[in-house]
């Protein structure tokens, strides 16, 4: 089975945490992703996702023009190393609940592997054995 490092993006996008939430969420829609990585101390720490985003704003809890990612941002506590099949993936992101995974080699967060990804994949094999 195929590796997470040969479906994931090893494009990291971030924000800080200062930055107002509705810039990140602009950042996410231009380059078309649904998740930045925020960092911390050392390493990328804590997640924001356009559901965090989405589901505080349609149930009116918040201004959106002066919430902050820090009001938003989640910690990374589900991570994937990028030499464990995406079967570990798939399973890590159904049991977990999260559309997103951090991938990890050598101890650092080097890429992301999403819902997205992992959907690509399947397709692709789908159309290799479609007759």
């Amino acid at each position: 089975m195929s590796k997470v490092s040969e479906h994931m993006s090893r494009t990291l996008y971030s924000t800080s945490k200062d930055t107002y939430a509705h810039e990140a969420i602009d950042e996410m829609y231009k380059n078309k992703i649904s998740a930045l990585l925020v960092k911390g101390e050392s390493d990328f720490e804590w997640i924001i996702t356009k559901t965090d985003w989405m589901l505080l704003v349609l149930k009116g809890e918040c201004d959106p023009q002066t919430l902050k990612v820090s009001d938003l941002m989640t910690r990374i506590e589900y991570t994937v190393e990028g030499d464990e099949t995406i079967a570990v993936a798939c399973n890590r992101i159904q049991e977990k609940k999260v559309r997103h995974l951090p991938v990890k080699e050598n101890g650092k967060i080097v890429g992301m592997l999403s819902v997205k990804d992992i959907e690509k994949y399947f397709l692709s094999l789908h159309k290799q054995t479609d007759f």
